[in-house]
C-alpha cells in the first residue's frame, strides 16, 4: 500500500466529537503548525457556516503538527461539537491531508480550505450556488497578498502547469474550493495531487467551473511551501497527470 493511503487511515482520533446528525457541508481543513491562526479560524467559520441554514461540520486534519496546535485542537472540539479533528501519527503532507477528509466527510457538499486565513470563509457562500451547474468550483484569489516573487512563481508555475496538461485553470493553488461529495471521492488521491484536483475531476467526467475570491495576508505563522520544491514536484507531477490524460478511458454502453 502507497504511503500516502496508509497514513491517511492510520489517522488516530482524538478529541473527536460524535458526528453532527446528516451534515449537509463539510469542511475540510488540513493544519501543520498553525496554532496562532486556530481560534481565528474556527471563529471565522462558524459563523459563516450557521448563515447557511444547514448542518454542518468542520474536520481539522492535524498533518502531524508540532507548535501545540494539536493539543489546541482537541481544546477547541471539546468546546464546538460540530467540529472533529483527525490527528496523523506524523506528518504526511497536504494531499494526505485532504484524502483523509474526503473519506471521513459526510456531508453532500465538501468545502476546502487553508487553516492561515488568506482566503476569506464569507467567500464560501458565494461559491455554493454554481453547485447547482456543476460539479466543483474553485477559487481565483483575485488580488494576491503574497510577496512579489510568490506571486511570480506562483502565475509561473500555472503557466507551466496548464501548458503540459492542455488546461485553463488560472490559480489552482487557491485552496478554496466547493465538490458535491460523490465527485471529489471519486478522485485517487496521490501525494501533489492537491495541485490537479480540478484536472482530476475532469477525468473523471466531472465538470468545473471558477470564480474570484478575497485574498488576505497571513495572519500569524509561516508558509510551508518552497518555491522550487514545489517547481520541481509539481512539474513532475503535471508530466504525470498529462500521461494520466492520454490514456484516459473513454466509453458509453450503446442503448
Amino acid at each position: 500500500m502507497p504511503a500516502l493511503y496508509a497514513s491517511a487511515r492510520a489517522s488516530r482520533r482524538v478529541g473527536y466529537n460524535p458526528p453532527v446528525a446528516e451534515p449537509v457541508f463539510s469542511l475540510v481543513v488540513p493544519v501543520h503548525n498553525e496554532r496562532e491562526n486556530l481560534k481565528p479560524l474556527v471563529a471565522a467559520v462558524i459563523p459563516v457556516m450557521e448563515s447557511l441554514g444547514k448542518p454542518f461540520e468542520l474536520i481539522l486534519v492535524d498533518d502531524g503538527s508540532t507548535d501545540g496546535s494539536s493539543e489546541l485542537m482537541d481544546e477547541l472540539a471539546a468546546q464546538e461539537h460540530r467540529l472533529r479533528v483527525l490527528h496523523f501519527e506524523h506528518n504526511c503532507g497536504q494531499s494526505a491531508a485532504l484524502a483523509a477528509g474526503f473519506a471521513h466527510a459526510r456531508g453532500d457538499i465538501v468545502i476546502t480550505l487553508d487553516a492561515d486565513l488568506q482566503n476569506d470563509p464569507a467567500d464560501i457562500p458565494l461559491l455554493l450556488p454554481l453547485l447547482q451547474h456543476f460539479d466543483a468550483v474553485v477559487g481565483i484569489r483575485h488580488v494576491r497578498h503574497d510577496s512579489a516573487w510568490k506571486r511570480f512563481s506562483s502565475k509561473f508555475a500555472n503557466a507551466v502547469r496548464n501548458w503540459l496538461t492542455r488546461e485553463d485553470i488560472k490559480d489552482t493553488g487557491c485552496p478554496l474550493k466547493v465538490f458535491r461529495r460523490e465527485a471529489i471521492q471519486k478522485v485517487r488521491m496521490w501525494n501533489g495531487a492537491h495541485r490537479f484536483l480540478p484536472t482530476l475531476l475532469k477525468l473523471e467526467g466531472y465538470t468545473v467551473t471558477q470564480v474570484p475570491v478575497r485574498h488576505h495576508p497571513r495572519r500569524a505563522g509561516k508558509s510551508h511551501y518552497g518555491t522550487w520544491d514545489r517547481a520541481f514536484r509539481g512539474l513532475r507531477d503535471a508530466l504525470g497527470v498529462r500521461w494520466l490524460q492520454d490514456r484516459a478511458l473513454s466509453w458509453r454502453v450503446k442503448r
